[in-house]
C-alpha cells in the first residue's frame, strides 16, 4: 500500500462512523468511490496541464518567430507543441477525466441510496445489492477504458 492510498484510508475512515465501519459493503463502496475521485482529478489536472501547456507554447512559437529568436528556440517551442499534439493522441485524459466522474457520481449515488436506509433496512441482501452495484459498475469502467485505449491504438484513415 503506497502512501497516497494510506491517504485516502484515513479520509475514508474519518467520514465513517464506527457502525458505518463494520458494515464493510459501505466500507468497500467508499474505498471504490473515493478511488474514482482521486482518478478524476489527477486526469483534470493532466488535462488541463497538457491543454494550457500547448495553447500557451503555441503562442510562444509564433511571438518568438515573429521576433526573430534564434531558430533552435522557435523550432523547440514549435517542436513541443508538435509532442502535447501528438501525446493528445496517445493518451485520453480528457475522456479519462469524464469516465471518473461518471463513476465517481454513479457510486456516490448508490452509497446515498444505502445510508439512506433505515439500519434495520441494511439486510445481508442489500449489503450484497450494493457490493454488486459498485462491482458492476468497476466492471464497466474498465471495459470502458479498454475500449477507449484499444480505438486510440487503431490507426486512423489514411488522408
Amino acid at each position: 500500500m503506497n502512501r497516497a492510498q494510506r491517504q485516502q484510508l484515513i479520509e475514508i475512515d474519518e467520514r465513517l462512523s464506527d457502525d458505518d465501519l463494520a458494515d464493510r459493503a459501505l466500507v468497500h463502496a467508499m474505498v471504490q468511490a473515493e478511488w474514482y475521485g482521486a482518478q478524476m482529478r489527477r486526469t483534470r489536472r493532466r488535462y488541463v496541464i497538457s491543454e494550457a501547456g500547448a495553447l500557451f507554447l503555441a503562442g510562444a512559437a509564433t511571438v518568438l518567430a515573429a521576433l526573430s529568436a534564434p531558430p533552435w528556440i522557435t523550432a523547440t517551442v514549435a517542436a513541443l507543441v508538435a509532442f502535447l499534439a501528438g501525446l493528445r493522441r496517445i493518451v485520453s485524459w480528457h475522456d479519462d477525466w469524464l469516465a471518473a466522474s461518471e463513476a465517481r457520481a454513479k457510486a456516490t449515488a448508490e452509497i446515498s441510496q444505502y445510508r439512506l436506509l433505515a439500519d434495520a433496512e441494511r439486510t445481508a441482501q442489500r449489503r450484497q445489492e450494493l457490493v454488486a452495484a459498485i462491482d458492476a459498475l468497476v466492471l464497466t469502467e474498465t471495459r470502458s477504458w479498454g475500449r477507449r485505449r484499444r480505438e486510440k491504438a487503431q490507426p486512423g484513415p489514411a488522408a
